[in-house]
């Protein structure tokens, strides 16, 4: 398998000629979840719940089912569209942005998410650390489901975790770096990470690819 650095390296080369789409894509994203997080908590505003002396408690009902029915999905699209554009099957578009809105993924990324997001919970009561092993192993999970629509979202979990043995410690040194970066612009109030943060969806497709070739020829 090659080296973080290779991968990015040659994430980096897929990136000339395609920045502008690039950023464009990730822009709108960041924007419609922006949108969406707005409008549910707008919404909640108005329906806090009354106690006591006529104050008002909001519940986040709105904000989890907006996470849950578009954010979910709306984040898998972009997984599958960056994996596309990697592989030369997909240009960057956003209407790859609604490409998990239909059958078979918009069900199965909703419950792909939401398993995920329960088993690395239950994990982190324990430790943060055991949270955070458990989260490399489901990594691969939605690059797995783009791959092979007919799996469950609990058997790409468990492919995942097959996949990711030996390998957790090189992909939580990718994070740490995107991590470091994304830290450093804020220092520029932010703007690098419209560059960043597609690139490192790159970098992340270029890294299911590696570990699903080496997983093909063992």
């Amino acid at each position: 398998m090659k080296t973080n650095s290779e991968i990015r390296q040659e994430a980096l080369g897929l990136m000339k000629g395609n920045w502008g789409m690039a950023v464009g894509v990730s822009l709108v994203f960041m924007l419609l979840v922006y949108a969406c997080s707005l409008v549910a908590t707008t919404i909640e505003m108005f329906v806090g719940t009354p106690i006591g002396d006529g104050e008002s408690v909001l519940i986040p009902i709105f904000s989890m089912l907006a996470s849950i029915l578009f954010v979910f999905p709306l984040s898998f699209s972009l997984i599958m569209l960056f994996l596309g554009f990697l592989r030369g099957t997909e240009t960057l578009k956003v209407k790859g942005l609604f490409k998990a809105f239909k059958k078979p993924y918009y069900g199965k990324s909703i419950g792909l998410y939401l398993l995920t997001a329960i088993f690395t919970a239950l994990w982190t009561l324990l430790l943060i650390i055991p949270g955070i092993i458990k989260s490399l192993s489901y990594a691969l999970a939605p690059y797995i489901l783009a791959d092979n629509p007919e799996l469950t979202a609990n058997e790409a979990i468990n492919r995942s975790m097959e996949m990711m043995k030996g390998h957790k410690m090189s992909l939580f040194l990718m994070w740490l770096g995107y991590v470091g970066f994304a830290l450093l612009s804020i220092l520029a109030l932010g703007i690098p990470l419209l560059w960043l943060y597609p690139y490192y969806q790159v970098v992340l497709a270029k890294f299911y690819e590696e570990i699903k070739a080496e997983s093909v020829a063992a």
